[in-house]
């Protein structure tokens, strides 16, 4: 049996109590930290951006900074509940791939932005209001500064834009259960919580307590990102196991 979910679902909600589960692992589950949490911002376009460097109508994806320190202090002041002032933008435009996606001559802009709370306690350029969470105001407001950057570098974008729609960190922890507070990579991806140790020091590996339940999923090794490969290396440890045991039971092969 697969499990695609977070530790705290699995060991904290969906295992019942009586299940083999050690004790240090059910703690090691609640102590399970997540990230910051994230925006999805699907933007329509009659034409594609005139982007001021040329060999950038070409990438199906980039990432717009000021730089690593401009990156590092939106971190921070994501991790301090503040909307950052200078948002580091992943702009992806995925009609350079497949053009079908767009109605001939137009473009669409798929923009993520990772430096974000979950529940806002503020907004480092003080400009927008969060006391009420993310409402349709304060999205529209984000959703502005965040153009406004892609623009420095596309003047002619707001001129393009035919219609938007924000997939907001609320939204994602409402439409999907392990998107945990906004967490779109099923948990954070610091040293304890990676290669060997994710997701827990007591259960990695993708192997359970429980005798055959396997734990998959951004939350497990090799994290998110990686499409399919928490499922691919649980698949080679099964196949591995019931390879050893056909040879426990056929016996040594003969010389």
């Amino acid at each position: 049996m697969l499990a695609s979910v977070t530790p705290t679902a699995l060991y904290g909600e969906l295992l019942p109590q009586g299940a083999p589960v050690p004790a240090a692992v059910r703690d090691q589950a609640r102590r399970y930290r997540y990230g910051r949490a994230a925006m999805q911002l699907h933007v329509a376009l009659a034409a594609p951006p005139g982007w001021h460097d040329e060999r950038l109508a070409g990438v199906p994806l980039f990432h717009l900074s000021d730089g690593s320190a401009s990156t590092g202090i939106a971190c921070a002041e994501a991790e301090a509940g503040l909307l950052p002032r200078r948002p580091t933008v992943v702009v992806g435009q995925q009609h350079v791939i497949d053009p079908s996606r767009v109605p001939e001559g137009a473009a669409a802009l798929w923009i993520q932005l990772q430096e974000l709370p979950f529940a806002p306690a503020g907004d480092a350029a003080g400009r927008l209001d969060t006391d009420g969470g993310w409402t349709m105001a304060l999205t529209e407001g984000y959703v502005e500064r965040v153009l406004a950057r892609v623009a420095r570098h596309a003047p002619d974008l707001p001129g393009k834009v035919l219609a938007w729609d924000a997939v907001t960190p609320a939204d994602l922890a409402a439409h999907n259960p392990n998107a945990v507070a906004g967490d779109p990579y099923g948990g954070s991806a610091e040293l304890d919580q990676s290669l060997l140790w994710r997701p827990l020091p007591g259960a990695s590996r993708h192997a359970t307590p429980v005798p055959g339940l396997w734990h998959i999923g951004a939350s497990t090794h090799p994290g998110p990102g990686l499409g399919g490969g928490s499922g691919h290396l649980a698949a080679q440890q099964l196949i591995r196991g019931t390879r050893r045991r056909g040879r426990r039971r056929n016996g040594p092969a003969p010389r």
